[in-house]
């Protein structure tokens, strides 16, 4: 299930809540009743282990770049 981070347009609150992607967004603000509106952020994708990154296809041993 998603994590949408919702902000209030009137007082500035900020908060996340776990939501189903069918789930109509929220449209008031848990701590003064105002407008809040759903944040949009880029995917977090954690990439955990070897070959991320371009250091880790360097081979260490020159005998085997041959």
């Amino acid at each position: 299930m998603p994590i949408y981070e919702y902000k209030c347009k009137d007082c500035g609150y900020q908060f996340e809540i776990k939501q189903r992607i069918t789930e109509d967004a929220l449209t008031e603000c848990p701590k003064c009743g105002g407008r809040i509106e759903r944040m949009i952020f880029g995917a977090g994708i954690v990439f955990k282990g070897n070959g991320y990154y371009t250091t880790d296809y360097v081979m260490k041993n020159s005998d085997n770049n041959k």
